[in-house]
């Protein structure tokens, strides 16, 4: 069964599109909040999206220890990657899996219009709040891709393998599209692939460990 993995910008009805997909393929389903979910395990809490919570900690990124969420959100994500049948909803996901040839990445987009008017429905403010949240929002995660994982943005489209912009056509088309997408042959698993994989989530998890280790020293690893 495939592994998936997905970027949605918010409002782009990129959770509706991936928990359609994920039904029709029989898929175990991983988004961002569980991602979240388990970095709080860690002792690393990170507000979700929504009205009402402290702005997404964008003010307190200084004080992250960076290199720690990276490590574990890395070893998180590998670790799934390496079950079958799942799909990883999360803006990290596609490029900690870059270069892993069996597992199609998809991001899902849309106008900010759109976008905000999704939100705000949603969330049950007005368009103005719902600009500011999503901006918000994208600062923080864009700041951590770019700290942890050397990720600059905008991210260019050529980096996936599939761009959904539910702006020009409807999600429903773009579940169809997805389903035909992950089931060509060029993303069925191979020795190497599998092989690659399971390196990535072993470098990632000894990192994690070794980052753990020289904190409990006493030493520190600040991103510099």
């Amino acid at each position: 069964m495939p592994v998936i993995a997905i970027a949605s910008e918010i409002g782009s009805e990129g959770n509706l599109i991936a928990t359609q997909v994920a039904r029709r393929l029989g898929l175990t389903l991983m988004d961002h909040s569980n991602v979240l979910e388990r970095l709080a395990r860690h002792g690393f809490a990170i507000p979700p999206v929504g009205i009402g919570n402290e702005p997404h900690a964008v003010t307190h990124e200084k004080d992250w220890p960076l290199h720690k969420i990276g490590k574990i959100i890395s070893t998180e994500i590998l670790f799934l990657a390496q079950k079958n049948s799942m799909l990883l909803l999360s803006p990290y996901a596609p490029h900690l899996l870059a270069g892993i040839s069996h597992i199609p990445r998809i991001r899902v987009r849309a106008p900010l219009i759109r976008r905000a008017k999704n939100f705000a429905t949603t969330y049950d403010c007005n368009e103005a709040e719902a600009r500011r949240e999503i901006g918000l929002s994208e600062t923080r995660a864009n700041h951590i891709l770019e700290a942890c994982f050397g990720v600059e943005f905008p991210s260019h489209d050529h980096h996936f393998d599939l761009v959904a912009d539910t702006g020009w056509l409807g999600a429903q088309d773009w579940v169809e599209e997805i389903v035909s997408l992950v089931q060509d042959e060029d993303f069925l698993p191979t020795a190497a692939s599998c092989s690659r994989l399971r390196a990535l989530a072993l470098n990632a998890s000894a990192a994690q460990a070794m980052a753990k280790g020289c904190s409990d020293c006493g030493q520190s690893w600040l991103p510099r």
